[in-house]
């Protein structure tokens, strides 16, 4: 059904577009004179259905009622409500409807249909009825129901089948596609961990010995009385408090509420390691704790940033292919789309030679040109430009880097367009080869570098990094530790304009403080290896240890498809392997063209690969059209996420696919 006169009237002329407050205030007042002469009031007593539904007429938080008369006629009327914004749902976003058929309906657009590269959003010209995808019901709300369609489809086939288990389902699908390194198990060895707060060089008292794992660190680090470490920093505490602390493992303030934001002790700890993965060390630039918050897990504290840096509808930029779960992250409450930033036909080293070979690394590389394109797009297709460029670095799903001068290169690109750059580094301590030669140079050079670090150079700030107002960083222990159930996550921005309110909506996804505690514990103990002399911190021993684990990991893995003459991505960092099985993607149909091949065609072709490697070879992988990878027939292998037997047994079925398809070709 078309939408009211009225509703129509809600756009800004042409001529009030290029100026803000009058745009804003013009379409207020249309809005409320439009809701006034509509008597909304009689709308309601006389309608055999109704509701209310939250929107954003061009800009301004509007409340929308649709009201179905017994005569069957439907009215609509509009009124602004400047409380809306603090509401927790998203307003006006626009969502994915590929894969997630159902996500098309939203409450607002400013375009009556968008179309995001291969995705396509149907809206109204102001407003759009969300109860045309998701029908009334009072057991669960259209925003609950539109929230889980944002999930990718695979993960439904993925549910559709049976895990492996060594006794009870050996025939059952390796899990191989979830972000887990089950590598922490390993034990680190002739090592001694020593109590926390004791001043003990040579482990004499040692709280545990021998070979022991994380888990073992973290019981024990648990269960102590000791001090918090944030008390014994810089003599903040007494000798009284001190040794009064050690007598509880919770302290008397631990059971009443904390900061949002995390506890000081823990932010100035937590700022004191950021430092040393993130910087380089003859720096004079600090992380503030003052600037850095804490809150359950990655995805809150980035979801929580992009709500402070953006508005419902503003667009997300990001590199693909991409860590699959964003859309959802970033759409389900913030109400952000995200544009795809296509990389590979922006590259002049593609000298048109197709996607037949393998495609090398460098062609994944955002620079100038695709950042243009992608922003252009997002202005043509939301009507407004895009409001952050979100990087995966290291990269997830590609498993490797991006070279400093690439990140240098966004991060210009982002100040100059005044767009916010968020560098999301949750695989930073998992980088395990520390120089690479440089695909763009040919030189040898540094793997990882921070954009923290890229950002503060040449800064005139006196205080923090100096990154500015438009350089953002989020990271967890979730992957470098494997500690995604403790929920800790981290975000660090140098915008005063939005600190409060990222404090504050931390209200809704604080740390419990025993955790914090623990973290504390954690990041401040310290460990003796048989062969050294003087303790170490753990974290650097652990990291250490983890790296070498997931090289050793992924050496195997690369010996594997080198065998078999398969192609994949050299990796550096992070938990997988960016595989290349477009050989075994079932043939183009006799419509398609492989120069011009359909997004219908790609995901088909790929979905039914997906399903054979799952179905009859027991390997679970992540497809890259889940990512917006450009090409159909990629997967991503999380190679620490099984054991070491389920990792051999990975291996032998991954021969068995191999050869087994190519046998089929003979």
């Amino acid at each position: 059904m078309p939408p009211p006169p009225h509703a129509t009237s809600l756009a800004p002329s042409s001529a009030s577009i290029g100026s803000p407050a009058k745009s804003w205030t013009n379409t207020a007042m249309r809005a409320l004179t439009s809701f006034i002469g509509g008597s909304a009031a009689n709308v309601v007593d006389h309608a055999s259905d109704h509701d209310v539904r939250m929107g954003f007429a061009m800009g301004i938080p509007t409340i929308i009622h649709r009201g179905v008369a017994v005569d069957g006629s439907v009215t609509t009327r509009y009124a602004p409500n400047l409380l809306l914004p603090f509401a927790p749902f998203p307003l006006g976003s626009v969502t994915s409807g590929r894969p997630r058929e159902l996500a098309r309906a939203s409450y607002t657009s400013t375009a009556s249909k968008v179309q995001f590269g291969s995705r396509t959003f149907s809206a109204t010209k102001d407003s759009v009825d969300a109860a045309a995808a998701f029908p009334p019901s009072k057991l669960a709300s259209s925003r609950a129901r539109r929230a889980t369609s944002l999930l990718p489809s695979y993960l439904i086939d993925a549910r559709t089948i049976q895990k492996y288990h060594a006794v009870s389902c050996p025939e059952g699908a390796l899990q191989l596609s979830v972000a887990e390194n089950q590598l922490c198990e390993l034990p680190l060895t002739n090592t001694k961990l020593l109590h926390g707060g004791e001043n003990d060089d040579h482990g004499d008292h040692a709280a545990i010995f021998g070979n022991f794992t994380l888990m073992d660190v973290l019981s024990t680090l648990a269960s102590s009385a000791t001090a918090k470490p944030s008390s014994l920093l810089n003599g903040d505490a007494s000798k009284d408090a001190v040794t009064a602390a050690k007598s509880h493992v919770f302290d008397r303030d631990m059971v009443y509420y904390q900061p949002t934001q995390g506890t000081p002790g823990l932010r100035k700890i937590m700022a004191q390691y950021l430092q040393a993965l993130l910087m380089d060390p003859i720096t004079q630039r600090t992380f503030n704790a003052d600037n850095l918050v804490l809150g359950a897990g990655c995805n809150a504290v980035l979801e929580n940033l992009c709500m402070c840096l953006s508005d419902p509808g503003d667009a997300v930029l990001i590199p693909t292919p991409y860590y699959a779960a964003f859309e959802f992250d970033l759409g389900a409450r913030a109400g952000c789309p995200v544009v795809p930033v296509n990389t590979i036909q922006f590259h002049s080293s593609n000298n048109g030679r197709g996607h037949d070979g393998p495609i090398p690394v460098e062609w994944y590389y955002p620079n100038t040109s695709s950042l243009d394109h992608a922003y252009a797009r997002a202005v043509k297709e939301t009507g407004r430009p895009p409001r952050i460029l979100l990087l995966s670095h290291p990269n997830n799903p590609l498993g490797v880097c991006y070279p400093p001068a690439v990140v240098k290169q966004c991060i210009d690109w982002c100040r100059e367009r005044e767009v916010h750059l968020i560098s999301d580094e949750i695989y930073a301590g998992s980088v395990y080869k520390t120089n690479n030669i440089s695909p763009i140079t040919g030189e040898e050079e540094k793997t990882f570098v921070s954009a923290m670090s890229l950002a503060s150079h040449h800064s005139t700030s006196s205080t923090g990094l100096g990154l500015g107002p438009y350089i953002h960083l989020v990271y967890a222990l979730s992957k470098d530790f494997a500690l995604s159930g403790l929920r800790v996550g981290v975000a660090y921005t140098e915008n005063e304009d939005i600190m409060f309110a990222l404090q504050k909506l931390h209200d809704f996804c604080q740390i419990s403080s025993h955790t914090q505690l623990l973290v504390e514990r954690m990041l401040t103990a310290t460990v003796l290896r048989e062969e050294k002399t003087m303790p170490e911190k753990f974290v650097d021993v652990y990291l250490q240890a983890n790296c070498n684990n997931i090289q050793s990991r992924s050496e195997k893995l690369i010996s594997c498809l080198k065998e078999l003459d398969i192609p994949y991505l050299s990796p550096d960092s992070g938990l997988f392997l960016w595989m290349d099985l477009r050989e075994f993607l079932p043939p183009l149909s006799v419509t398609e063209m492989s120069d011009n091949e359909s997004l219908a065609s790609k995901e088909q072709r790929e979905r039914e690969l997906y399903l054979s490697l799952m179905k009859e070879y027991g390997l679970l992988f992540t497809p890259g059209m889940s990512m917006r990878n450009e090409n159909a027939g990629f997967f991503r292998c999380v190679f620490t996420a099984a054991s070491e037997d389920e990792f051999e047994l990975g291996l032998v079925r991954i021969r068995k696919f191999v050869e087994g398809r190519r046998g089929e070709e003979r």
